[in-house]
């Protein structure tokens, strides 16, 4: 399957995104590392409440949802009763070093699932991580440097 969204910038480094209607997708095409310490392309299974540190960014994943925080603001929440199946949502908090994207899909996570986010003519693959059994949706994140928030990148969900 495929997903695609549209980010809407909302302000203060924050951009919030609205989600469409997913479709078959093609092969894979190559894509850039998501720069964190684990190889992109894996999807890791995490405690509901696991922090995960990513460019001063903190995310984590609840029965709610994902929540996103930067340094000691109050966390950014992605509910996954908002997300339609088969959609996407995402949010962006960024400065002047880059920015991270992070969101959830809706829709089945195995093994081999893949979000890459398109922002111009760079592909950067996301981390995917879900909780364990199955919920029906994991989340994505990536850092891309020297981006700004309110860039809207194409994403791409493969199951």
């Amino acid at each position: 399957m495929i997903a695609g969204v549209a980010v809407l910038a909302t302000g203060a480094g924050t951009a919030v995104a609205t989600s469409v209607s997913a479709s078959p997708a093609p092969a894979a095409p190559a894509v850039a590392s998501a720069g964190t310490a684990s190889a992109a392309g894996a999807v890791r299974v995490v405690a509901p409440g696991e922090r995960i540190a990513v460019a001063g960014d903190r995310l984590w994943l609840t029965a709610e949802g994902l929540h996103v925080s930067s340094g000691t603001d109050a966390a950014d929440v992605l509910r996954v009763a908002g997300v339609l199946p088969g959609k996407v949502a995402t949010i962006a908090h960024g400065d002047a070093s880059g920015a991270l994207f992070a969101g959830i899909y809706r829709g089945p996570v195995t093994a081999t699932t893949e979000v890459t986010l398109t922002l111009g003519s760079r592909t950067l693959r996301a981390r995917v991580v879900t909780l364990a059994g199955k919920p029906g949706w994991g989340a994505y994140y990536v850092f891309a440097p020297k981006v700004k928030a309110s860039v809207k990148p194409s994403i791409t969900v493969r199951t």
